[in-house]
């Protein structure tokens, strides 16, 4: 049994954080785990397990794991700080404000491995320091960063970030093909390169799946659904218009669509100009998506950029297969048996191949019987991560 700290931003939806909570959940009767939040709040802290020992920093760290709101809900003082070490970073990065703050902070110590699960942000961003407060603030044996972006894609992959990667002992990437081009990426990291899938919590999510849904879907339609932020970088809109001709030719082709996001007034807009208002409906934030994805007959992600997204293992969980833009880890995910359910990352390439699919639903229903026999686990997850601490 190793004792392992695990350092994140928070509770706060998303998928970072569910991927967190299931891999504590696994892990949490082989090993001793302490987990430090730097902001203590968020709606998924009710899906944390027991057992598990909630660790708080300090309070100058605590501001960098929050945003301005959750800080406001905390009082004046906390309220005022945030929006002060904001202004700051802004204007001339975080690298002296987490400095600051970690001079703060106490030496966490007796642990055997520090993972930071969340990767530093870009350098003007507030919410960030994981790396640091794990490489200066612990004296674990074995120091682990998780990546959990594509290089290049995203804030992110910052050149000065790059110095706080080579004090960790392995980088964890959260695919095989995504650790490939992260070595690609960064040669001078190459050697601390690992790969370990999400955990899914395979046995929760068939059983959620069984509940009924709060917005049914209608009858004698063939539907797809998507969940995920609604963001610019999902691409929705771009789906939509791909995808319009083909709602227009099949009026019984519906798509629901769960989450919320900035992009929301966006979309909304696209549909109701594309006249499709009764077919593309946009139903919120769903609590458990995991029913909506078992009895849709297709499940959508046209992103611009993935790094392996858990929607792709979870809808293989409960039998529904994806139809899916070409990012950098979805053949390896969706399986080379569906390679014709991954289109080119374009406009057109998402039109064509999206009609190709609708003009053939056979193929889409023979699919669904092939994925309801898999048997999933997290075996080879667990087996990576004993391998990676040497257990």
């Amino acid at each position: 049994m190793a004792r392992i700290l695990i350092v994140d931003k928070s509770f706060a939806v998303g998928g970072i954080q569910t991927s967190l909570i299931n891999m504590v959940k696994e892990m949490k009767d082989k090993h001793e785990i302490d987990v430090l939040m730097f902001h203590n709040g968020g709606i998924l802290k009710n899906r944390f397990p027991d057992g598990v020992k909630i660790i708080e920093p300090s309070f100058l760290m605590r501001l960098h794991g929050m945003n301005a709101s959750e800080a406001k809900k905390k009082g004046f003082f906390t309220y005022v700080m945030r929006m002060l070490t904001g202004v700051f970073d802004r204007l001339f990065t975080n690298r002296f404000s987490i400095w600051f703050a970690l001079l703060f902070q106490k030496m966490l110590k007796g642990y055997d491995v520090a993972i930071a699960f969340h990767q530093e942000d870009a350098p003007r961003a507030t919410v960030s320091g994981f790396y640091r407060f794990v490489s200066k603030k612990t004296d674990a044996p074995i120091k682990i960063g998780w990546i959990h972006y594509v290089p290049g894609a995203v804030s992110f992959d910052d050149r000065k970030n790059i110095k706080y990667m080579k004090k960790m002992d392995k980088l964890v990437c959260v695919s095989k093909s995504l650790a490939v081009e992260f070595a690609k990426k960064h040669e001078s990291l190459s050697d601390k390169v690992e790969y370990c899938y999400n955990f899914i919590p395979y046995d929760k999510i068939k059983e959620k799946s069984e509940e009924p849904q709060s917005v049914p879907f209608l009858s004698n339609k063939f539907v797809c659904f998507s969940a995920c932020r609604l963001s610019e970088e999902k691409a929705l809109v771009r789906g939509i218009n791909a995808m319009a001709s083909a709602f227009k030719k099949y009026e019984d082709l519906v798509w629901y669509i769960a989450g919320e996001g900035v992009e929301r007034e966006n979309i909304e807009r696209v549909i109701n100009e594309s006249g499709l208002g009764s077919q593309i409906v946009l139903i919120g934030h769903q609590a458990n998506p995991y029913s909506y994805m078992r009895n849709a007959d297709l499940v959508i992600n046209v992103s611009y950029h993935e790094a392996a997204p858990m929607v792709f293992l979870e809808s293989k969980a409960v039998g529904t297969p994806v139809f899916a833009t070409r990012t950098v880890s979805a053949l390896e995910l969706i399986g080379e048996e569906y390679a014709d359910f991954i289109c080119e990352n374009s406009e057109s390439g998402i039109r064509e191949a999206f009609d190709r699919l609708i003009d053939n639903r056979d193929r889409v229903e023979n699919a669904k019987k092939q994925l309801k026999k898999l048997c999933n686990t997290n075996a080879e997850s667990l087996k990576k991560i004993d391998e990676m601490i040497g257990r």
